[in-house]
């Protein structure tokens, strides 16, 4: 999965969160974060990276020898 699909879908996690009153969603592509503003006050911080990719290509072979 790339990174910005994943920021993409906890965006529209965050937006369609009915029961979060969320008030706003201020996001900053270049850092990946998303700052958060809720009905009560309070103000929360997502920041969202990839850890790892995985691997491609990967190929595995074997040979069997027969006697």
């Amino acid at each position: 999965m790339k990174l910005e699909y994943f920021k993409d879908k906890v965006f529209e996690l965050l937006n369609d969160a009915d029961n979060m009153s969320i008030k706003d969603i201020e996001t900053n592509d270049r850092e990946g974060k998303f700052t958060v503003s809720t009905q009560d006050g309070s103000v929360f911080e997502v920041s969202c990276s990839q850890l790892r990719m995985p691997a491609k290509d990967l190929r595995i072979c074997w040979w069997m020898k027969r006697h």
